[in-house]
């Protein structure tokens, strides 16, 4: 079942990390019989043990977050002076970006606030050096 499942699975919703669900066997030796066929095992959250389960296998997946503000003013900073508010919202616009399906950003933690991902500042980066005429 689960070859079929992952098998009809786009490349990009195998790789999207807010699905990924990833689980380390440890062989572990049991000290008495009636613990030898535990499936799972629960370990406290302020022991040594799980500091190093934590460090070897918990990952932040939330990716970088940057405002439109923020946005354009990289563009400025990375040497497309005339990129501005207006060129972003028309280029994001253009391109559809806001639709989750791309994965160039999502909604911010306040009411009607938009967050950019790195995908959507390379994105834009290429845009600019594209119709470098345009901004610089």
């Amino acid at each position: 079942m689960m070859t079929e499942f992952d098998s009809n699975l786009s490349n990009e919703e195998y790789h999207d990390p807010k699905f990924a669900y990833r689980v380390a066997m440890v062989q572990k030796k049991a000290n008495n019989p009636s613990t030898s066929d535990l499936a799972v095992e629960f370990v406290k959250n302020d022991t040594d043990e799980a500091a190093e389960i934590n460090r070897v296998l918990i990952r932040d997946v939330d990716k970088r977050r940057f405002t439109s503000r923020q946005v354009w003013e990289l563009m400025q900073a990375n040497g497309y002076p005339k990129f501005n508010n207006n060129s972003h919202m028309k280029l994001w616009k253009s391109l559809e970006a806001k639709n989750p399906d791309k994965s160039f950003g999502r909604a911010g933690d306040y009411k009607n606030t938009w967050v950019w991902h790195d995908s959507w500042i390379e994105r834009v980066r290429a845009h600019c050096e594209e119709h470098a005429q345009d901004y610089c």
